[in-house]
Formats: C-alpha cells, sequence, structure tokens
C-alpha cells in the first residue's frame, strides 16, 4: 500500500513519540497500573500540552479538522509506550458516539476535563451490539436506565457513561449518564493488562438521550468500527515493540557460546514476526482510511483488519515468549506487559473468529 504521511502528520508523530519518550518510562507506567490504573498528568499533558483530543476531531467540534490518520498515528506511538489512559474508549469512541449531539461534553472531552466510558457490552450478548437487554424507560423530561453492562474500559475514571439502551420496540438509542449520578452501581477491577475497567449496573439512574428516537445500531456500530482501527494501529506499535525486544535479547543472550540470534530457526521466527507485523500494518492504514466508505464497505475494511490482526497479535507475542523463555515472562521485564496488552487487544471489540463472521454476513447482504 502506497501511504505517506503529511508533514503536518509527521511532526504529530514525533511530537507524540517524544512526549512519551521523556515522560511514559515503563517503570513509571509499571507503577501507575498498580496504583490507579492511570496518570492523571498525563493525561492533562495529552489535551492541554499536545492537544491530541482534539486532533482528530473537526473544527466545528472545537476540534483541530484532522481525521482517522491522526488517530491512527497517535494510537501506534501510545501502542509503542504502552500508555494506560483511555484515549480510544473515550476520544475515539466516546466522542464518535456522542457526534454533534452534546457540543459541551465534545469540548470537555478535547480539553481533558471529561472522561467519557462508552457502556455498550452485556454478558449475553458477547461482542454483538445490537442485542441489548438494558432498558431506557421515560421519566419526565428525560430517562432512567435498567440494566448491566460489562467491562467498561475507564469506568472507574469517568465523568459520563455513553449507554446503548432499547427503549422500546426498534428503538436502541444512545444516553449520557453522569458518573456521579444515584442509581449506579460500579464493580472496579483492572484487566490483565493493568487498565482500569467496570462492570456497571443502572438502577433507575437520570440518563439525556442524543439524537431522536429511532435505531441508533448504525451509529453504534460506526463509533465502534472507529475505535477498532484506532485499536489496531495501537496493535501495531506493541508487536513493533514486541519484536523488537526480542531482537535485542536474542542477540544478547548466549547459549553454547554464541549469541541464541545466531540460531536459525529463531531467525526464522523473528522473520515471520516482522512478516505478521508488515501485513497487520497494510491492513491497518486500510482500516483507518475505509472510515469514511458506505457501511458496508467499512464493515469489511474494518472486520478485515481485526481478524488477522488479532491472529497476529497471538503470533508475535507467543513468539516472544518463546524465545525469551521464562524471563519474559516476569513483572520486571517489559516484554510481559506488552504480551499481556497483545492478549487483551485480540478480544477487546471483538475476537478474529467474531470478525471473520461479521465479514461473511456483510458478503451475503
Amino acid at each position: 500500500m502506497n501511504f505517506e504521511l503529511s508533514d503536518e502528520q509527521m511532526l504529530l508523530r514525533d511530537s507524540v513519540a517524544g512526549y512519551l519518550a521523556r515522560n511514559y518510562g515503563f517503570d513509571a507506567r509499571r507503577e501507575a497500573a498498580a496504583d490507579r490504573g492511570w496518570r492523571p498528568e498525563a493525561w492533562r499533558a495529552f489535551a492541554e500540552e499536545l492537544g491530541l483530543f482534539g486532533a482528530a476531531l473537526p473544527e466545528d467540534a472545537g476540534g483541530f479538522g484532522g481525521g482517522p490518520t491522526e488517530t491512527m498515528i497517535i494510537a501506534e506511538e501510545f501502542g509503542r509506550s504502552l500508555v494506560l489512559e483511555p484515549y480510544i474508549e473515550s476520544v475515539v469512541l466516546g466522542a464518535a458516539l456522542i457526534g454533534s449531539d452534546d457540543g459541551e461534553l465534545i469540548s470537555r472531552i478535547i480539553d481533558g476535563s471529561a472522561i467519557v466510558a462508552p457502556a455498550l457490552y452485556e454478558g449475553v450478548a458477547r461482542f454483538s451490539l445490537g442485542r441489548i437487554a438494558c432498558k431506557a424507560k421515560a421519566s419526565g423530561d428525560g430517562h432512567v436506565l435498567e440494566g448491566t453492562k460489562i467491562v467498561v474500559g475507564g469506568g472507574p475514571l469517568a465523568t459520563h457513561f455513553v449507554v446503548s439502551a432499547s427503549a422500546g420496540d426498534d428503538d436502541l438509542g444512545i444516553f449520557v449518564v453522569q458518573a456521579d449520578a444515584p442509581g449506579i452501581e460500579r464493580r472496579d477491577y483492572a484487566t490483565i493488562d493493568g487498565r482500569p475497567a467496570s462492570d456497571v449496573t443502572f438502577s433507575g439512574a437520570p440518563a439525556s438521550r442524543l439524537g431522536a428516537s429511532g435505531n441508533a445500531l448504525p451509529r453504534i456500530e460506526a463509533a465502534v468500527d472507529c475505535a477498532t482501527a484506532a485499536l489496531c494501529a495501537e496493535a501495531i506499535g506493541v508487536m513493533d515493540v514486541l519484536l523488537k525486544s526480542t531482537v535485542e535479547y536474542a542477540r544478547q543472550r548466549e547459549q553454547f557460546g554464541v549469541p541464541i540470534a545466531t540460531f536459525q530457526v529463531l531467525q526464522h521466527r523473528m522473520v515471520d514476526m516482522l512478516t505478521q507485523i508488515e501485513r497487520s500494518r497494510s491492513l491497518s492504514i486500510m482500516a483507518s482510511l475505509s472510515l469514511d466508505l458506505p457501511a458496508d464497505e467499512r464493515g469489511r475494511a474494518v472486520s478485515a483488519a481485526k481478524a488477522y490482526i488479532g491472529q497476529a497479535l497471538q503470533f508475535v507475542g507467543e513468539a516472544a515468549i518463546q524465545i525469551h523463555g521464562g524471563i519474559g515472562t516476569t513483572e520486571e521485564l517489559a516484554v510481559s506487559h506488552y504480551f499481556k496488552r497483545a492478549t487483551v487487544m485480540q478480544s477487546q471489540f471483538g475476537t478474529s473468529a467474531f470478525h471473520l463472521e461479521r465479514m461473511a454476513l456483510l458478503d451475503e447482504g
């Protein structure tokens, strides 16, 4: 794929990479993961110092007029540094769900004062966005929500939840709920990659609806495709570091008096890792560039990328651990944390099997 960044996009990439190299070291990240699961000072810097949260949003929403390519650049660099903060959940997915229906909340996302946690998934539905048991009942001028959402990324940090709920037959809506509203019960935990998440139960929580009544599923699917494309870009950053760390270790580790990097079987394995990553990179770019296409074309491109990259994450992650040996699983070594992130990403926004099935259904029409 012939794809080149503009001068402005290269400047964005370099500024993000430079900030992370100076301020987001592995030890600081590890301490944050063991403590609160994020670094508030980093979140403020992303918003205020670097202006990242408005980089991909249109100017009429208060952003800087970028688009999916800017999101891809940021997400890939975040993957390289294993950033904990919920950029994809709040800034990419949250903003896409909200759209133009709440300009004030979008402005707060851009300046970093609001963290939006999308609550879209339920236990019985797996990755299906349209199988929703959560109910929205009319109450005065608004609605109240009843139901439970699981694995809400960034839930413990949220100022707002953006929730999918059924308001009646063929009426799937998107609702905004203040995180400190009554009628909300959270069960907070850390996922295996150290990121904060919650299972959230709504019991009469007051909510405001985004958009008119009707089926919001196409809007939700489009927003999740944006987030999935960003996740694919983040995966490239994660896999790049896994390969680089593995090559460096293989050059240093000696067996039978020579570096194990000289063993042909390990050379082949590392070449296979590189091949998987470069194929994934092309598919990631394709997914990001497809986000403005009609729904079926967009869905095929994004699902093709996620299906392949999910398998690549497994291959690259497992190969990195195998070549490192037992030391690769220790908390003290960064490669184990990248492996955990790679493992979580395989199923985030849908497994490879789910996306292969989605592609088949889209092909059937």
